[in-house]
Formats: C-alpha cells, sequence, structure tokens
C-alpha cells in the first residue's frame, strides 16, 4: 500500500488536532508586557497579567485572536467575555452564547456590564474550565496612567525689612522702567 505525502500531513494534522486539549495548557503573554499589571488570571495551568485597560476572553480562530485563549472546546464563544477597567473596578461582558458562571451566579449574554468583585471565580458553563480573576489595583489610590508630578519645593520669597534703607532698582537699559516724579511737580 502507497501512501501519499498529502495523506501523511492530513493525518499528523487530525492526530495533532484530536491530541490537543480541551483545556489551555498554555496561554501567551500579552504581547505588551510594558506598564504595571493591574489584574491576574489563573487557571489550571497559567496565569496571565493583565496590563491593558480591556482584554477578551475567549477561543482563538481563523477570525482573529483574543487576549487569553481558553483553548478549542465549542463551549467557548470566539469573544466570550470582555473584561475592561474604570477605575477602581473592572467589569464584564459576556458576549458567549452559554452565558459563564461568576462566583456560582449566572450571568448570560448580552447581559449589562456587571462589577467584577476583587476576587471572583468564572466558570464557563459544561466545562471544567474555571479562571481565578484578582484585582490588583489599590482602590484609594489615585487613577493609573496619571503622571503625578514631584511635589514643588517651598516658594521662597524674600521681604526686605521694613526699618532697612530699600532703594529703587537701576532703570531698564531698554528704557521699559521710567522714573517717575512723585512730589507733585509737573511734567
Amino acid at each position: 500500500m502507497s501512501v501519499s505525502r498529502s495523506q501523511e500531513s492530513d493525518a499528523w494534522a487530525l492526530l495533532s488536532l484530536k491530541s490537543s486539549p480541551a483545556s489551555p495548557s498554555k496561554i501567551q503573554w500579552s504581547p505588551e508586557n510594558k506598564g504595571t499589571a493591574i489584574a491576574r488570571l489563573e487557571g489550571r495551568e497559567f496565569e496571565y497579567m493583565v496590563r491593558q485597560k480591556r482584554i477578551v476572553i475567549g477561543r482563538n480562530s481563523s477570525r482573529g485572536e483574543v487576549d487569553v485563549n481558553m483553548g478549542h472546546s465549542s463551549f467557548i464563544s470566539r469573544r466570550h467575555l470582555e473584561l475592561y477597567f474604570e477605575h477602581p473596578h473592572f467589569f464584564m461582558m459576556c458576549n458567549g452564547k452559554n452565558g459563564v458562571f461568576v462566583d456560582g451566579v449566572f450571568q448570560r449574554k448580552g447581559a449589562p456590564s456587571f462589577q467584577l468583585p476583587k476576587t471572583c471565580t468564572l466558570r464557563f458553563p459544561s466545562t471544567t474550565i474555571r479562571l481565578t480573576f484578582h484585582s490588583l489595583v489599590d482602590e484609594t489610590g489615585p487613577p493609573l496612567n496619571v503622571k503625578q508630578r514631584a511635589p514643588l519645593p517651598p516658594l521662597r520669597i524674600n521681604i526686605p525689612d521694613p526699618d532697612s534703607n530699600f532703594t529703587s532698582p537701576f532703570p531698564s537699559p531698554t528704557g521699559t522702567i521710567r522714573e517717575r516724579k512723585l512730589c507733585g511737580s509737573a511734567k
């Protein structure tokens, strides 16, 4: 029996698809590792540091990639969840047709944005896939991405002693300061 090269590569591709994990085993870090982490997502075998104000959780497809790829499960939509930050809270919008559980409470697709607790568990229905969300934001501090200036030094003012003999400065060489006679004499 002769096996063509294309049939062999198709067989390897099919085998790799069947052997891929049902839940994510490796999560790619955000390409933008700049900035302070504002939240952390933990899964069974990964940790994702949130550094941007808006992330999408779902599954990668030929139509595009997401920030946090949850694997190949058909129960997870391509853009299942969107988390966004508005100081000092995080909010979640569910776009997945199967919804999501937040600390055991079901959130359906299209529901109004939901304010996430500082720490919570997100579970995708009909799967064993769970994420633990942790906000790393100090709610009492200033909003993030606001550059604070160093405090200015105290202003120093030198007020002459009223008893000292104080004289006016020399006339300006450009002629902008004029001397006026104060004795009531006319010009």
